[in-house]
């Protein structure tokens, strides 16, 4: 009997030693247990956010990414579209041009100058048989390159020349035309604008002339085809060309109303009375 009491007790003990254990390594564990749900809840919180921003960079990065290829392409693109653009159309022209002046295989005659854009062809041909000799000016007024505007201006009007020649000897240095001339000087010269006219307008008729002409020299020879003295003045720019021997001498001057007037009296329908002015009028 009294060993039974002695076991109940012991067993007794022993359960409340368990129990108070387990009491003790309870808070433990909770403690441990929670932080880590907490953590777990962060986590996942900021995966979220994370995933839902990833989400959203991907659109606005692509929009700013095109808008700058975009305008990357603009920059870097458009100039070079302009100048081919421009190219070409300078290239088909001078190729029209070249090709309307010519006779095509076969075919014999005069070549004309073709059919222009508005849709009525020209009636105005380029005679093969007429030369360079067979236009040019023989009368060609020469200068000094040191003399000044005022000078040139006087020798152009006194011959009625749109062009004065720079050089010695019959050898051209370079080249003035009426458009020099106006280029240089005041255009309080003209008598519309007298009323302005000051002193310092004065001081451009004193400019030196090797200061204005323009150089090189293109020049043609006298065979040279009317067809080709058309093509160098539309591919150089010049309304003038001097007509040089083997020796490099100026033997006349070929300008453009030279040339028109050759057009107009062998046409049919049109012809051409008298001699165009040509100087410059600034006073």
């Amino acid at each position: 009997m009294v060993t039974s009491q002695t076991e109940e007790k012991d067993k007794a003990q022993a359960e409340a030693k368990t129990k108070a254990a387990a009491k003790k390594d309870k808070p433990k564990a909770q403690v441990k247990v929670e932080p880590e749900e907490k953590a777990g809840t962060g986590t996942e919180a900021k995966s979220e956010a994370e995933a839902a921003a990833k989400k959203d960079k991907p659109e606005a990065e692509t929009k700013v990414e095109a808008e700058k290829k975009a305008e990357t392409e603009e920059k870097t693109t458009t100039p070079d579209q302009s100048r081919e653009s421009a190219k070409g159309i300078v290239s088909e022209a001078i190729q029209r041009l070249t090709q309307s002046m010519t006779v095509p295989p076969g075919e014999s005659g005069k070549p004309t100058m073709g059919t222009p854009q508005g849709g009525s062809p020209a009636h105005i041909s380029v005679p093969s048989a007429v030369c360079a000799k067979d236009v040019m000016q023989k009368e060609v007024v020469w200068a000094d390159s040191e003399e000044s505007v005022q000078q040139a201006l006087t020798k152009m009007q006194q011959q009625d020349s749109g062009y004065i020649m720079i050089g010695k000897d019959g050898t051209p240095e370079g080249i003035v035309s009426k458009s020099d001339i106006t280029g240089a000087t005041s255009i309080y010269l003209r008598p519309i604008f007298a009323k302005w006219h000051g002193p310092s307008d004065d001081a451009t008729l004193q400019i030196k002339l090797k200061w204005i002409m323009s150089r090189p020299v293109r020049t043609v020879r006298p065979q040279a085809p009317l067809a080709t003295i058309i093509e160098n003045m539309c591919r150089f720019g010049g309304r003038g060309l001097p007509v040089v021997d083997e020796q490099g001498k100026v033997q006349g001057l070929v300008t453009v109303f030279d040339i028109f007037r050759t057009l107009l009296n062998t046409s049919e329908d049109i012809s051409a009375v008298g001699k165009t002015a040509e100087a410059p009028a600034l006073e």
